[in-house]
This record gives structure tokens, C-alpha cells and sequence, in this order.
């Protein structure tokens, strides 16, 4: 929509229903000195109408400038803008933090077999969005999962904790400085160099089932006033399976990087569903140009944020859209705001990496 309708809309609306407003308090005050008086419905519209011809030109005059000025901007190859800010934000594997972080997590998960060999169920691996690349350079972990047999604990608390007492002693060993409970998962901060880096240790009891190696429970420790500890069903190494293109991930980091700025109340998890629905649904009219395979999956977030349905891979009882709907909301209005300016100004989808 030009901005020249759109202001000149908004101040005929602002224009017309502020003067008769006023139009009517000034009547009232009439009235209250003289009750002889009566209230003109007439005179309120009248006042109504000046104030939306005048507002409402007004705005149009001003969005006749704003499209004029709109017209004159060159146009920017936004593409190679967008590759290179990915690249910027996105985790260099290769960097010595992250190469050190990996050499702890092999050492942690070579004292947690040495720990644990006869319960494990199969190795530990390696999960997540460090291991898909679509992690985030800063505050990027390593997802460890930890397949224990069921009957060597008795429920899925006792086997969190166990795990959990037993990287507890190895605090100030090879840099561990805290473990911290983080309701399904054990965090574990390794100081390295100047920072402090995590990795998240996911104790998984697997369902005593012939031939079962991966599926199984987590412990939930919610921790609110009147909410006691659960466990859900989960397979963690169906999202080894997930195969992303890449664009597909280029656009998860980008998109990533931009719901943190724009602090949105949606999940790495259901974002990265939500690219897959995007392209499902436009799978046979997919653009080749990047900035437009973007736009078209915030057009298709914002469109479907509140009806889609779309539950987890790894735990068909997990609704990933199962949020509230004052979430959906905000999710939807800020990826309609990105799509309404991209489609007056093709340029302004660089602002979303300017926060």
C-alpha cells in the first residue's frame, strides 16, 4: 500500500473522530452553562468531516512524499548482504573456543562412560544446531544425549539425579566451574580462556523394549510453586535424521539472529518447523532469489502462526504451535511488519540486521 492511502486514511480516521470529539466536549461544556441548549448531532458530524478533510489531506500530502522520495531509491542487491551477515552471526566451528569446548565435551563424555558403561543403552551423541550448523556464534552449546538403559534406575528422577551427583564431584576438574539443573537437561559451564561455555548433558532413560536403542523418557523438574516433576516421552535421535537445506539454514540463522533481537516468544524449535511448513506449502513455487525465499517464509509464518499445526519429531505428543495466543500474535505482527515494508521498500529487509 503507498503511504500516500495509507497516511491519508489514518489522518482522515485521526482528524475526523478527534474534532468531533472535541466538537462534542465543547457542546457539553455549552450545555452545562446553559441548559437551555441542546446537543447538535449535526454540528458533531460537520466538525467530524472538517477534521478528517483536513488530517486526511494532510497525511496524504505527506505519504505523497514519502512514496516520491520512495521511487528515487536505488535499488540494492540485498543477497550478498544477507549471506555475509549470516556468516558473520553464524558459529565458526573452526574458531578455538568452540574447538577447546569440543575437546571437553569428549572428555566428558569419555569419564561418563567410564561412569556409566554397563547402563548405556547405546553411546552418547551429539544433537542440536551445532551439529545441524544453524547455531548462533554467541551463546552456541554442545547437546550431549545420554541413552541409559531402564533397568538400572528406578524412574526417570532417580536417573537425573544420579547423572547429575555424578558430574557434580567433577566440578573444578578440567575447567568445570558450576552443573546446573536445568529441568530436563544438566547444564555444564567449562571455563575457557577469558568466557565461560556450556555444555547440556541430557540424561534419557530408554524404554526396555527389544531392538529399542533411542526411544525412551526425559526427568521434567518443573520447578513453579504448585507444579511437580513429570517426564515426557522423547527419541532425540530422530533430529539427527532432520535434513535441512542450505538455504533452509541460512535462513534459520538469519531468522534466529532476529527473533532474539526483536526478543519474539518463539523457540529455535517451532522456528525451524515453521521453515519446513513454509516450504511445504509453497513447494511448487519456491523463488531462486534469497531474499525472497525470507520474505516468503515470514509471509507464511505470519499467515499461519495461528492456525498451523505442527507437532514435534521427536515426540509426536509435543504441539510445537501449542502456545499462547497472545504469543502467536506478536510473532505474526512482527514477521507482517518485515513483509509490509519489504513490499513498499525492498531495501528495508536489511533493517532486520541493524538492532
Amino acid at each position: 500500500m503507498s503511504h500516500a492511502i495509507k497516511y491519508g486514511r489514518n489522518g482522515a480516521i485521526i482528524g475526523g473522530v478527534g474534532n468531533a470529539l472535541l466538537n462534542a466536549f465543547k457542546q457539553f461544556n455549552e450545555i452545562k452553562e446553559s441548559p437551555d441548549l441542546k446537543f447538535s448531532w449535526k454540528d458533531c458530524l460537520i466538525a467530524g468531516a472538517k477534521g478528517a478533510v483536513v488530517c486526511g489531506s494532510a497525511g496524504w500530502v505527506i505519504g505523497t512524499i514519502a512514496d516520491y522520495q520512495n521511487a528515487n531509491v536505488q535499488p540494492i542487491a540485498t543477497g550478498p548482504i544477507l549471506y555475509s551477515y549470516i556468516d558473520k552471526v553464524r558459529l565458526n566451528k573452526n574458531h578455538w573456543k568452540y574447538q577447546q569446548l569440543c575437546q571437553k565435551g569428549e572428555w566428558l563424555v569419555s569419564k561418563l562412560i567410564e561412569e556409566f558403561g554397563p547402563e548405556l543403552s547405546s553411546q552418547p551423541y551429539r544433537f542440536g544446531s551445532t551439529e545441524m550448523g544453524t547455531a548462533l556464534k554467541n551463546g552456541a552449546d554442545i547437546d550431549i544425549c545420554l541413552p541409559l538403559r531402564a533397568k538400572y534406575f528406578s524412574s526417570t528422577e532417580d536417573m537425573f539425579f544420579v547423572v547429575q551427583e555424578f558430574i557434580d564431584k567433577c566440578i573444578g576438574v578440567n575447567g568445570i566451574v558450576k552443573v546446573r539443573d536445568q529441568g530436563k537437561s544438566i547444564g555444564v559451564f567449562f571455563r575457557i580462556g577469558e568466557s565461560i561455555e556450556k555444555i547440556d548433558i541430557l540424561p534419557h532413560r530408554i524404554t526396555a523394549k527389544r531392538g529399542n536403542k533411542y526411544s525412551g523418557y526425559l526427568y521434567v523438574n518443573k520447578k513453579g510453586l504448585f507444579q511437580r516433576p513429570t517426564h515426557t516421552k522423547t527419541n532425540p535421535n530422530l533430529l539427527k535424521g532432520v535434513r535441512l537445506s542450505q538455504p533452509q539454514k541460512d535462513i534459520l540463522v538469519l531468522l534466529k539472529d532476529w527473533k532474539i533481537k526483536e526478543s519474539l516468544p518463539l523457540s529455535s524449535h517451532l522456528l525451524q518447523n515453521l521453515i519446513f511448513d513454509a516450504y511445504d506449502y509453497n513447494r511448487n513455487c519456491i523463488p531462486r532469489n534469497f531474499t525472497s525465499k525470507v520474505i516468503m517464509v515470514l509471509r507464511h509464518i505470519a499467515d499461519n502462526i495461528n492456525i498451523a499445526y505442527i507437532r514435534s519429531i521427536e515426540n509426536s505428543n509435543n504441539v510445537l504451535t501449542d502456545i499462547p495466543a497472545e504469543d502467536k500474535i506478536i510473532i505474526a505482527d512482527a514477521c507482517r511488519k518485515v513483509v509490509n515494508d519489504y513490499e513498499y521498500q525492498p531495501n528495508s529487509i536489511l533493517e532486520m540486521l541493524r538492532k
